[in-house]
């Protein structure tokens, strides 16, 4: 274009090539009517196009996510859940017992007998005792009257191979000592070659090297009358590293019975806010980085908090967190200063109803992976008929020789133990399901690449305008502000 049109020309000139289809229309026509019906109609258009790309603006912003769902199968051990179990019945009866009555009676007659509220009375102080011992960083207290490993697991096999015993252990104030499996430390590397023919009978697929196989004893003779009338084991299927009381995947073990309880798993993998790692106060608290983050736990740990601010102590079944896979390297200097645990009546304990984890806790994000775990199970009798003498002469062996090394049962324990292995012996087999493993991954509905198209596609659809076309209107502008500050500031001619 000339320098020297006027601005009515370069407006004209542009009009009548405007990128717009709209536009030119309105530039060309030879008659008002004409140039009404297009002038209308391009305001209609335009009137659309702002309002759809005003609504795919706002979808943006609000941030909607889809969820790409994909299946995979594999029976890999890396991917095999830690697994969590602990006897119903806490504390090891006649031992604690005695203890009670040489505390609290003269010359602590044996024959003696404690009333129940005496009883419960002494196993709350001995629970609040231990517990507050972990909530003041002290490592491993020892619980005297707890059911120990060897007292438990009478048999432990994984992918043919047997099981360390030195399991990872948790103290829980409802359920005494409970002992964590993780095959990635607790299996030996010799594989079995006396493994029974009933460990690939029931495999499907013939795979037969992605099994755990526990038999456990209840020690049905040293339950309490005053507490549990129920009598098995309690198992947690969970991910490694998770705090198991946790899992919403729990269930109970009958005696004298075989459990079979085959896993599926579904993994939901976020892209929003999320965390992947422990909060600091959460560090500060466990003083390692092994434990898994998880919002649940978070929340719980948040709730502590919330409770020792308003009632100066810690909530029972909140302090068993503290004792969850500690350092024992740490130097104890950096421990949180003395607590004490909150009495089972405690009035104040009534403030977390105005508990809102929503507010209070905002630094719990959800995980970034998030592994749910599907369990069905199925029963049968064990020991059968013909297999009984087999598995009473090996339970009887393994206390016998338990006795020999720890002296951990007493000669009465140990004849209870003979005449009580039908009622007391626990069989579990856990594997994974021939199910595939969903795997849902959450991603934006909207990137910028889809805003900036989605724009250009309503540009283009209803005025017909693309990004090269913005260009031509920032030409126009261009020769616009050129023409007034020439008007404005008129060169002077020599």
């Amino acid at each position: 274009m000339s320098s020297s049109k006027t601005t009515t020309e370069i407006v004209k000139t542009w009009l009548f090539n405007a990128p717009s289809h709209g536009i030119r229309p309105i530039s060309r026509a030879k008659t008002l009517k004409t140039r009404l019906f297009w002038a209308y109609t391009f305001w209609i258009f335009t009137v659309l196009m702002c309002t759809f790309i005003y609504t795919i603006s706002m979808n943006h912003i609000t941030n909607p996510m889809k969820i790409h769902l994909s299946i995979k199968h594999y029976r890999d051990p890396a991917h095999f859940p830690a697994i969590t179990f602990c006897n119903i019945n806490p504390l090891q009866h006649d031992g604690f017992n005695d203890d009670i009555r040489k505390s609290i009676l003269p010359g602590g007659d044996p024959s003696s007998r404690v009333n129940e509220t005496e009883y419960r009375k002494a196993v709350s102080d001995y629970v609040n005792r231990i517990l507050m011992a972990h909530v003041n960083g002290e490592v491993d207290p020892f619980v005297k009257w707890g059911f120990k490993l060897n007292d438990l697991l009478i048999r432990c096999i994984f992918n043919k191979r047997r099981c360390h015993r030195n399991l990872t252990q948790l103290y829980h104030p409802d359920y005494g000592n409970c002992y964590t499996f993780d095959n990635d430390h607790d299996v030996e590397d010799q594989e079995l070659s006396d493994i029974r023919h009933d460990w690939s009978v029931d495999d499907d697929n013939g795979q037969d090297n992605y099994k755990l196989f526990l038999e456990l004893f209840l020690h049905q003779m040293q339950y309490n009358e005053y507490f549990e009338n129920r009598a098995s084991f309690r198992i947690f299927i969970h991910r490694k590293n998770e705090l198991p009381v946790l899992s919403q995947n729990s269930l109970f073990l009958a005696p004298n019975k075989y459990t079979k309880l085959s896993f599926s798993q579904s993994i939901k993998s976020f892209s929003r806010q999320c965390r992947t790692e422990l909060t600091d106060e959460m560090k500060n608290i466990f003083r390692t980085h092994k434990i898994r983050y998880t919002q649940a736990l978070c929340y719980k740990l948040c709730e502590k908090r919330y409770l020792e601010q308003r009632c100066h102590c810690v909530e029972r079944t909140l302090a068993v967190f503290y004792q969850f896979f500690n350092d024992k390297n740490t130097n104890n200097a950096h421990t949180t200063r003395k607590s004490s645990i909150c009495s089972m009546g405690e009035p104040c304990l009534n403030e977390r109803i105005h508990f809102n984890s929503s507010e209070s806790c905002q630094e719990c994000l959800p995980e970034c992976e998030f592994i749910q775990y599907s369990v069905q199970s199925s029963y049968a009798h064990y020991p059968n008929m013909k297999a009984n003498r087999h598995v009473s002469k090996r339970v009887q062996q393994h206390f016998i020789r338990d006795k020999t090394n720890n002296e951990s049962l007493s000669g009465t324990q140990l004849a209870n133990v003979y005449m009580g292995i039908r009622d007391n012996i626990v069989a579990v087999e856990i594997s994974a399901s021939s199910d595939p493993t969903e795997i849902l991954t959450e991603s934006p509905m909207y990137t910028w690449v889809d805003l900036i198209s989605s724009i250009g596609g309503q540009t283009s659809l209803w005025i017909g305008v693309s990004l090269i076309s913005l260009v031509e209107i920032a030409e126009l502008l261009y020769l616009l502000l050129n023409r007034f500050y020439s008007y404005i500031f008129p060169m002077k001619k020599n």
